[in-house]
């Protein structure tokens, strides 16, 4: 098992910034001598999870990662269910939307739809959000069971990216508190100054979060009549993102009730 972390800790270093690496570059990186990073490297290399360059002799992602990400899609289609209904929440909000996975300590963004507009906050499918800044990250913690929560928090680097991300774990469980209550959450600039995120969870038939539906939002074009109906659009979209996953979307539906009488 100790083998498979560090394999996988090593592929979370192949990104679109650094999508190759030499030996001696990503063992720094991920703090292991270059032997044994050499020898995980050659394993995943003979599965064709990386390949080397003839030339520069680097490393980067091989061809079966697209193997295995067409066998998930066309097993359990996430995206075909999800991507029609962040169509329509970024065409009601006039504001990108975006649906992300669980994955280590961060969310990764699995499907994304923007507005017909040329001002709109620009999500990074690539880039993972952390659990500790971000709405989408902030709601799943809120929504996922006591021992994953424990397990994330022991993981969790509350790095400070703007002057309103949360630093503290008391500021995280307060804030936590309060989006289990509301059922989502809105983060104001906590990842990006001129953004505002608003997020809802979205359960399996097991009642288990197992993904996430977000609004980024431009800061400078929010008022407090457009932030309550794009909350309403996020819930609302919820819901159907639930159903479609086979969830129960009660949960969400008693929330959307009690945000529409507020």
């Amino acid at each position: 098992m100790k083998t498979i972390d560090k394999a996988m800790n090593l592929l979370d270093f192949f990104v679109p910034d650094t999508p190759e690496w030499g030996l001696t570059d990503l063992s720094r990186a991920a703090g292991m001598d270059k032997v044994t990073a050499m020898r995980i490297l050659n394993s995943l290399a003979t599965k064709g999870i990386v390949e080397q360059h003839p030339q520069t002799r680097k490393y980067r992602l091989g061809t079966a990662v697209l193997r295995l990400a067409r066998i998930r899609e066309a097993s359990f289609p996430v995206v075909a269910l999800l991507q029609p209904i962040l169509e329509e929440l970024s065409d009601r909000a006039g504001e990108t939307a975006h649906a992300s996975l669980a994955h280590g300590a961060s969310l990764t963004t699995i499907a994304i739809a923007e507005p017909r507009i040329a001002t709109r906050a620009f999500v990074d499918p690539s880039q993972p959000l952390p659990l500790h800044a971000t709405a989408s990250g902030l709601v799943y913690l809120a929504h996922v069971d006591a021992a994953t929560f424990q397990d994330f928090v022991g993981r969790i680097d509350l790095h400070r990216y703007t002057a309103n991300t949360l630093s503290t774990a008391a500021q995280l469980e307060s804030q936590l508190s309060l989006i289990r209550e509301k059922g989502h959450a809105i983060a104001v600039g906590s990842y990006q100054d001129d953004v505002i995120g608003i997020a809802a969870p979205i359960f399996d038939w097991h009642g288990n979060v197992t993904a996430t539906l977000a609004a980024a939002c431009v800061a400078s074009r929010m008022t407090d009549e457009n932030l309550a109906q794009i909350v309403e659009c996020v819930l609302a979209a919820s819901v159907r993102a639930t159903s479609a996953m086979g969830g129960d979307p009660s949960r969400i539906s008693a929330a959307r009730a009690r945000e529409v009488a507020s």
